[in-house]
């Protein structure tokens, strides 16, 4: 499954803890016209061929006898000042863990949604979210509002949720609950909550936000689920977060686009968003559309996208359950006077990235990215060959 598209960001590799100065956003100097990107990748979808299992049906009930696999185990370090833990919980649900407070984001740990059996266990245990402060909710469907998942949270935690919801989860008892609506903020002791726009679809269930999470650590980005549009390049010019929680599965058919992202739609997104980092969610969970084969399946397309376009360095497809991040170390370097920043879509990052090995130091050598070479993204992939080549005969 290649795909025209590419960026230039050097590979390297990491450890469970990265300090993200290196991958500084820079100065914005560019204005997203999204309706073209979103006409460019509906053109490279096109061109891209996928196997998919011949009955959604089949598929579900085949899953109905089969148990989910295990998901990896890890225990969460602690986070100290200037830090922001990440645990994927499986299919959307995250927890983002700063030294002043827990954020859990779309919090579902069921083993059902409708029909569907889950494939995966959960990423997170039940007791994992006893110290959660705050709860966001992006939308209303069962896979992201998961009633009984919430009444797992202590009733002091702040429930965060699009205007509309809030009635669903009346009964749960939590003493407060906020409706949010897009462009809203609201501080809670130490977090602060941002709605920020998305597009996945305009019926009751569907309208709903992405949030921009800010504690005393790395800013972090995150969208349940959405189409690519508009709304990542307002939110990147508005916040350009540190990190992007970006949903990569339930796309097929292709149709399924316009409520969904695939893997390449989400590296546009991130682009859009300014962000130095993507942590992909939202896949492996659960089969809610025409899933591809395994080895087309979304994770595995996005580590083939990951590596056609040398991103290695920006994109975080690792099967860890947990890492932690430092925050920038500079305010320069913050405010966009670091040296530089991926370009996935319309461009990259040039020569010189490397990942730091140490536990402090992500993003401060995870990419020393020079803002050269940028090309369009349908050259990208051959760009890449050629810079491999020259690299080897190089080496001779």
């Amino acid at each position: 499954m290649r795909d025209p598209g590419a960026a230039r960001a050097r590979p390297g590799r990491g450890g469970r803890r990265r300090n993200l100065a290196a991958i500084a956003p820079g100065p914005h100097t560019r204005t997203v016209d999204w309706k073209a990107r979103k006409a460019e990748l509906d053109r490279l979808h096109r061109r891209v061929r996928v196997a998919r299992t011949p009955s959604l049906l089949a598929s579900w009930a085949a899953g109905w006898l089969r148990p989910p696999r295990a998901a990896h185990g890890e225990p969460m370090p602690p986070i100290g000042g200037g830090q922001v833990g990440i645990t994927f919980g499986g299919h959307a649900t995250a927890l983002v863990r700063y030294h002043a407070g827990t954020i859990a984001c779309d919090p579902m740990l069921g083993r059902w949604v409708g029909g569907v059996h889950r494939a995966v266990e959960p990423g997170l245990a039940p007791g994992e979210l006893a110290d959660v402060d705050v709860a966001v909710v992006s939308h209303a469907h069962a896979d992201h509002l998961h009633v009984p998942t919430l009444a797992m949270l202590p009733r002091r935690a702040t429930l965060v949720l699009p205007p509309g919801a809030a009635a669903r989860v009346s009964g749960l008892g939590f003493a407060r609950v906020i409706e949010l609506a897009t462009g809203a903020a609201v501080d809670l002791d130490g977090l602060r909550v941002t709605a920020a726009p998305v597009d996945h679809g305009d019926d009751e269930l569907a309208r709903g936000n992405a949030y921009v999470l800010a504690g005393d650590g790395p800013s972090v980005y995150f969208c349940g689920d959405a189409a690519y549009g508009p709304g990542f390049a307002t939110a990147g010019g508005e916040h350009a977060p540190d990190l992007a929680l970006l949903p990569i599965g339930g796309f097929l058919p292709w149709s399924f686009r316009a409520r969904h992202m695939s893997p390449l739609d989400a590296l546009y997104a991130f682009e859009d968003l300014r962000a130095r980092l993507m942590v992909p969610i939202h896949h492996g969970a659960f089969a809610l559309s025409r899933r591809v084969a395994a080895r087309r399946a979304p994770a595995r397309w996005l580590r083939e996208l990951v590596a056609e376009r040398e991103l290695e360095a920006h994109v975080r497809c690792s099967t860890r359950r947990v890492e932690v991040f430092s925050a920038p170390r500079s305010a320069a370097a913050r405010a966009g006077g670091g040296p530089g920043r991926a370009r996935v879509g319309a461009g990259g990052a040039g020569r010189g990235a490397r990942v730091a090995t140490t536990a402090t130091d992500l993003v401060a050598a995870a990419a020393a990215t020079a803002d050269a070479g940028h090309g369009r993204v349908s050259s990208a992939p051959a760009a890449g060959r050629r810079r491999r080549r020259r690299r080897q005969r190089q080496a001779r």
